[in-house]
């Protein structure tokens, strides 16, 4: 049975509706992942899976309390049946509310993650179908917790489910958000209505603003500029991409471009005003031994936005510790936004220390941002 909800003006919620369980094989030490041979696991692991829950993950990392449940809701479909059932579960033990999940009746998709020596490789089932009625249920549900408080922050995460119109995203975003709300959007699905209703709803000034989180191979394909084949994007590449995406798409209700670019240095874009570059501080983990990124980037979303939300109200997931150190960060950099993402790519870094996906140790995030220098103005 759900809990009810007030949607208090220090809530976020996390469209996450492409769930899904997450099942880790890992191979033996010192075994790789051959095409075409039998692998036998040392271990299976079963866990939770979806960007969206992602997310929701790694903002309890933040906040393991039993008051997280009050702070952050995953508007979600989950799939009937033990699938389904072992997700919530799970969700649940890490104190995430079920206000805003709607099951579902087709089964839940399982990704598995293949563990070798060398890398994680990720095989990633299709989902059920979504019906008009479990849509008009999922609106419905939010439109009765949300008539007379907005969510503060709105993350919108990845894909959606088949069934799942293309104005999807923009209408949960119209019944969950006003001028005041800070959102974070880290998929391309829907994307043009979706910018149109940001546009609308900052229209009016005040308090909320949203970013685009993507990584530069996302932003090239997004704005039809061609990557070469070297691993990190070039200047060019992301001028280029910028450009075509400002000229391309409703810009008006963003603020922000997040940039990532997996080992290397990511990158914040300013999009109004001064329309400035910073170039963001990589962290090496070439000698922290076996890595597991997968569930990183999500982790980099819900670290930006924790800290964003933090600064911009002084509340949300992040304890007073780590506030202290954002605050003392920001005062010495004095870009609002530069400091949450830094803290964010220093959680998704720290993330990649554990097999789980999205988990993180807060010391090992703290740490990799206590070392990270200030942004570098790009000409």
């Amino acid at each position: 049975m759900s809990t009810t909800l007030a949607l208090v003006p220090s809530i976020t919620v996390i469209i996450g509706l492409n769930a899904a369980l997450q099942k880790r094989f890992i191979l033996p030490p010192e075994s790789r992942l051959e095409p075409g041979n039998v692998h036998r696991s040392q271990r299976v692991e079963i866990g939770v899976g979806g960007k969206g829950q992602d997310v929701a993950v790694a903002m309890s990392c933040l906040d393991p309390s039993e008051s997280f449940k009050d702070k952050a809701v995953l508007t979600q479909f989950i799939g009937e049946g033990a699938e389904g059932d072992t997700v919530l579960d799970a969700l649940k033990r890490r104190h995430l509310s079920d206000e805003l999940t709607i099951r579902n009746g087709s089964p839940l998709r399982t990704c598995t993650t293949i563990v070798s020596d060398d890398c994680a490789t990720e095989l990633v089932e299709n989902s059920g179908t979504i019906t008009e009625d479990e849509m008009n249920d999922l609106f419905a549900r939010v439109e009765s917790r949300t008539k007379d408080d907005k969510a503060s922050c709105l993350c919108i995460m990845g894909s959606m489910p088949p069934g799942c119109g293309q104005n999807t995203y923009a209408e949960l975003t119209k019944r969950l958000i006003n001028k005041e709300s800070l959102v974070l959007i880290d998929s391309v699905v829907g994307l043009n209505p979706l910018l149109d209703t940001l546009s609308d709803i900052y229209s009016e000034k005040g308090s909320g603003g949203a970013v685009l989180k993507l990584n530069a191979a996302e932003l090239c394909k997004l704005a039809n500029v061609p990557k070469k084949e070297s691993e990190r994007v070039t200047m060019d590449e992301l001028k280029s991409s910028t450009s075509s995406f400002t000229s391309n798409y409703n810009i008006k209700g963003l603020n922000y471009l997040c940039v990532t670019d997996g080992k290397f240095p990511g990158y914040l874009v300013e999009l109004a005003g001064k329309k400035r570059t910073w170039q963001m501080n990589s962290i090496d983990l070439s000698e922290k031994g076996t890595l597991y990124p997968i569930g990183a980037g999500d982790t980099v979303a819900a670290g930006t936005l924790a800290a964003w939300h933090y600064l911009n109200s002084n509340s949300g997931v992040i304890s007073s510790t780590t506030g202290l150190k954002i605050l003392t960060k920001e005062q010495v950099w004095c870009n609002q936004l530069a400091t949450a993402f830094a803290f964010g790519i220093a959680c998704g870094t720290a993330s990649c220390l554990k097999e789980e996906n999205s988990v993180f140790s807060v010391d090992d995030a703290g740490n990799f941002f206590d070392g990270m220098s200030e942004p570098v103005l790009m000409e």
